[in-house]
């Protein structure tokens, strides 16, 4: 999932280079999504398998990662709330990007790269550079 995550940063920024602005969205948020798969099946504070992971496959699937992410992140109320919100938004995105009429701007891209950047960079944080 690490290395998935990674070519998913690579993948966007090779879209925005492109000016392939709303696809770059879909990879940005997916980076994130993977990077949250892989800290918690390789975190020590109640690893969850990929197995596991999967069997709440589902329309919820998403929300479930992001939960057990939040039950994980040892900081401030505020930060954890800041990391849920930004996490939601970037999902938002994803989902204009992937299932409605939306184009995304250069701009939109680029925050929604940076924004999964800083995500990742945060779990990293949080789980001591997994």
């Amino acid at each position: 999932m690490k290395n998935k995550s990674d070519n998913n940063m690579l993948s966007a920024q090779i879209l925005i280079d492109n000016k392939q602005f709303t696809s770059s969205v879909h990879c940005s948020y997916y980076a994130v999504f993977q990077y949250m798969k892989y800290m918690l099946a390789n975190t020590s504070d109640r690893p969850i398998t990929f197995a596991t992971q999967d069997a709440h496959s589902g329309e919820s699937s998403h929300e479930y990662i992001l939960t057990e992410i939040k039950n994980r992140i040892n900081a401030k109320p505020q930060m954890i709330r800041t990391f849920t919100q930004t996490v939601r938004l970037l999902k938002n995105n994803r989902v204009d990007a992937d299932y409605h009429h939306k184009d995304f701007s250069d701009e939109e891209s680029i925050t929604c790269r940076d924004l999964a950047n800083t995500l990742i960079t945060n779990l990293k944080t949080y789980s001591g550079n997994l």
